[in-house]
């Protein structure tokens, strides 16, 4: 596993592209990942080398970051056909990577950990016999929506006293992220994703479990930004 950054130049115009469009930055990314395979299946590309991100602003710089998850060790310097796409800094190494897959074998059940994810909380309905999915608006629907998910991928939500009060969980609605994605009859089908920033402390109550949601992500739109569960030793700010 490796874990990517790029600085991005926020007065380029393809990053400009980019950030206006998810399925654009999709794309670019996996220009890392060369032999992808040449489809519109953005989902098959991802998952083949476990590829998860989320887009992040620095509140002190207002940098614009990438972080990248992968299974595959990327190969940044195709983008250097985009001139000028990363931001150039002296005194920071961009793009950085390094390998993760040690650290998340090393660690043990029971371990307290800060954790922050950008998700798209959604639950699936059907209309006339057609599944959707439908976005959470709710605070209250989307905390219970993680705690599901919590469940399920080997971990637990730190509680206070009040079963009802989550320990330093901050629940943060993002704009939406929207985008165009060309469908196989050559009509172009719009994207949109209502982007939830879930921060806070959990604890591991299933180790395989876990590691396997470190890998695999959480929630649905992971081909855009989403899904991606960072952690970070309790008390450390992410």
């Amino acid at each position: 596993m490796y874990l990517s950054r790029l600085l991005l130049n926020l007065r380029n115009r393809n990053v400009q592209k980019d950030l206006a469009n998810c399925q654009e930055l999709h794309r670019t990314i996996l220009r890392a990942f060369p032999q992808a395979p040449k489809t519109e299946n953005n989902e098959g590309a991802r998952s083949q080398f476990g590829i998860l991100y989320r887009l992040e602003t620095n509140n002190h710089d207002g940098h614009v970051s990438v972080l990248v998850q992968s299974q595959t060790l990327p190969n940044w310097q195709e983008l250097n056909s985009l001139s000028g796409y990363l931001l150039e800094k002296d005194d920071i190494q961009n793009p950085a990577c390094k390998p993760i897959g040690e650290l998340y074998q090393k660690l043990k059940l029971g371990t307290r950990l800060v954790f922050r994810l950008r998700a798209n909380p959604t639950r699936k309905t059907t209309v006339e016999t057609k599944s959707k999915r439908v976005e959470l608006y709710k605070e209250a629907d989307q905390i219970a929506w993680l705690q599901r998910k919590a469940t399920q991928g080997g971990f637990r939500l730190l509680s206070l006293k009040l079963a009802k009060d989550l320990a330093n969980l901050q629940v943060q609605p993002m704009a939406k992220d929207t985008g165009w994605r060309k469908q196989e009859d050559k009509t172009s089908q719009k994207l949109t994703f209502g982007a939830v920033l879930f921060q806070g402390e959990l604890e591991i109550t299933n180790l395989e479990a876990f590691q396997q949601t470190l890998i695999n992500g959480i929630g649905s739109g992971k081909s855009y930004g989403f899904g991606l569960l960072s952690i970070a030793a309790a008390n450390t700010a992410l």
